[in-house]
């Protein structure tokens, strides 16, 4: 039997068990097994279905292995801790088709994920919602099942357990209450503990999700992380500290997204490849960090990374030819990972367990660049009523060295520094300011506000999450600049042209901890990472002078509104003229069709009841021809440059006229869309 393009399977002929299935997965299975031998007669490539028990011998390659792996027996699909079905763990010894499996936990009720193995090979955190519980925990157990107990308590969904160098425990959770941007769900983020489950710290200051943190080898700790700033939403992958400190944009465009990663040879990274938002399938990808973090990527993205599975789809369901979750290496070339075979939609997939060989083609050097493809991709286990996932090698491992923390918990801030905000590409759509044509000798510091659970998201008609300005500090001539900010509260910045409109917005939240420096950042958007020449600024005059003091306390935030600020500045001004009229019993629209009305409306975006005239200067406007404003952009904005007399109006003059608006009142309204155009 041929293989799909990029697979290979391999083993003997047999045939198959009655009574092995419900009747519906048989017909399942049955048409399956059709499609394959059509395909076949017709020179296409075939695909295979079922579990051990209904699959031809000659699909398997036997192995001699005394390893056992551990995984997740899951009834419904699991998609970034957005699951809460029943699940157990279960051991399959040896890893091998024909391998014992046994149960580590027997629940009923239970919903179980997330199993990390620790160093010695003799213990299992996982996170689990016992049955009948509200709350989702960290425990752990033996690998034999005995020895259960609880590690964390309380605080709503804990997630993603892992073992640290030094005995603590990581693990992420929405025990901080916190709604993502996106959905408003609540986000987890990370967190540690000790070995008993006290002293629980946070660690992350992300205003969406942390997903999958995993330990390199260097002791650090990789991550996907969320990253939701109005329309800007992707995956990237992240490394920090274990305490936290040091985070950074790892690895990922922006047209990619990358989960579950794991480290394998040669510092890379093997990860699920996505272009979808909240989709944690599809095809397998080594990601050759070497060549640089791909952001972006180089025109041949091969270079920076290699699809193991190029036939499947990276968008999300139907699945033609499957899809991939939760690679796992086992050792030298050979990795475990769940896979279900083709499926229509989500609700037809049923996952089970596979492992696979890499190959690797070229030295990996830049002379002779290595390509990376998938051989011998084998069937280990399904069970068609459940999912298998998240399989990890039952076996002792050694333990990376132990990164001391840094900083120094007395302070409240602690200082970030970047180093040249002139060094940026094109690839994320905002502007390339060069150093010496278009000045920049200040930015704005914007802080970022959570949504908290229970609290009803009517702040804005548009994408953009609350926020609040910090302040300005100055941009120096070589285009550096140092801010000391609050610690662990996320922290965006925008750099700002004479007019204070912004340039350039800084769309990841970062943050520091107290007592932190961060000093990484040479650019924006730079293959950064290659070589030397990529470092244009590598002795920032910043680093020589006083950081500029915005450690401010959130009292002392400055919120720019439409509620307060705006609102009653198009009322005075504006609403006059803006709004429909009838004039000989006809109806006329109002100048440029800009209505700026105090009738209640209803957004498309939030669903939520608020004034037409923020409505459609908030940038829910963004699904019309010509829209007013466009958030975080005034340089895009029609409503700012007729405001200013600049761009399309520039001929017109400052607007309204002839009672233009003062100054202060121009910069209150370009603020207001700088931080996103917000209602309250």
């Amino acid at each position: 039997m041929m293989g799909a393009p990029g697979f290979k399977f391999q083993g003997r002929a047999g045939g198959l068990k009655e009574n092995s299935m419900r009747p519906d997965r048989m017909a399942r299975v049955c048409r399956g097994f059709l499609l394959c031998a059509v395909a076949c007669l017709c020179g296409l490539p075939p695909v295979l279905t079922g579990c051990r028990q209904n699959m031809p011998d000659d699909v398997f390659v036997e192995e001699n292995t005394t390893e056992a792996i551990v995984f997740v027996k899951a009834r419904e699909e699991e998609t970034l801790n957005r699951t809460n079905g029943e699940a157990n763990l279960f051991k399959l010894s040896p890893i091998a088709p024909d391998g014992a499996v046994t149960p580590i936990t027997n629940y009923a009720g239970a919903s179980i994920s997330d199993p990390c193995v620790s160093f010695d090979g003799r213990r299992i955190l996982f996170s689990m919602r016992p049955p009948g519980a509200g709350d989702r925990n960290i425990f752990e157990i033996r690998t034999n099942g005995s020895g259960l107990r609880q590690i964390t308590s309380g605080g709503g969904r804990d997630f993603d357990p892992l073992y640290l160098p030094n005995g603590k425990i990581m693990f992420t959770s929405s025990r901080a209450n916190e709604m993502d941007e996106y959905n408003f769900s609540p986000s987890e983020v990370l967190y540690i503990c000790n070995d008993d489950g006290s002293e629980i710290t946070r660690v992350s200051f992300n205003m969406s999700d942390d997903f999958d943190p995993t330990l390199m080898p260097d002791g650090r700790i990789i991550y996907t992380r969320w990253e939701h700033f109005g329309s800007f939403n992707r995956f990237p992958l992240f490394f920090c500290n274990p305490d936290g400190t040091k985070a950074f944009h790892k690895y990922g465009p922006h047209n990619r997204n990358f989960f579950h990663p794991q480290p394998i040879a040669g510092g890379r990274l093997i990860v699920i490849e996505s272009t979808r938002v909240n989709e944690d399938a599809g095809p397998v990808a080594v990601l050759k960090v070497e060549m640089g973090p791909a952001d972006p990527p180089r025109d041949d993205v091969s270079e920076n990374w290699d699809v193991l599975t190029d036939n499947v789809n990276n968008d999300g369901a139907p699945w033609a030819y499957g899809a991939f979750k939760y690679p796992f290496p086992l050792g030298g070339d050979r990795f475990v990972v769940s896979y279900t075979l083709p499926a229509g939609s989500e609700e037809d997939c049923d996952y089970g367990l596979y492992t696979f060989r890499t190959h690797q083609d070229g030295a990996g050097s830049e002379q002779d660049p290595a390509t990376i493809s998938l051989r011998d991709l084998t069937f280990l286990y399904n069970d068609p009523d459940w999912n298998e996932y998240d399989a990890q090698l039952i076996a002792a491992h050694e333990k990376p060295p132990v990164v001391d923390p840094i900083g120094d918990a007395s302070m409240d801030s602690g200082v970030f520094l970047a180093h040249d905000v002139f060094n940026r590409s094109l690839i994320d759509g905002q502007e390339v300011p060069v150093k010496g044509v278009d000045p920049i000798d200040e930015l704005a510091v914007i802080v970022g506000i959570p949504t908290m659970g229970g609290e009803p998201n009517d702040f804005s008609a548009n994408q953009n999450e609350k926020r609040a300005l910090l302040g300005f500090a100055p941009v120096y001539p070589d285009g550096s600049f140092a801010i000391e900010v609050p610690a662990n509260v996320p922290i965006s910045f925008a750099t700002l042209d004479a007019k204070r409109r912004a340039i350039v917005n800084k769309r990841t939240w970062i943050y520091v901890h107290p007592g932190e420096l961060v000093d990484e950042c040479t650019g924006c958007h730079k293959d950064r990472g290659l070589s030397e020449e990529q470092i244009t600024n590598p002795n920032p005059y910043a680093r020589t002078q006083v950081p500029t003091d915005l450690n401010v306390p959130p009292d002392q935030y400055i919120t720019i509104n439409y509620e307060n600020d705006i609102g009653p500045l198009v009322k005075a001004q504006c609403e006059s003229c803006h709004r429909a009229t009838t004039v000989n019993g006809s109806l006329l629209p109002p100048p440029g069709n800009l209505d700026l009305s105090a009738v209640l409306d209803t957004t498309l975006i939030r669903r939520q009841v608020f004034p037409r005239a923020y409505i459609n200067l908030s940038g829910e406007s963004e699904t019309s021809a010509r829209q007013a404003v466009t958030p975080l952009f005034p340089r895009r904005s029609v409503l700012i440059d007729y405001l200013l007399g600049l761009g399309d109006a520039a001929s017109q003059g400052p607007h309204p006229s002839p009672d233009a608006l003062t100054p202060e009142e121009e910069e209150l309204f370009i603020l207001w869309v700088t931080l996103g155009a917000q209602y309250r």
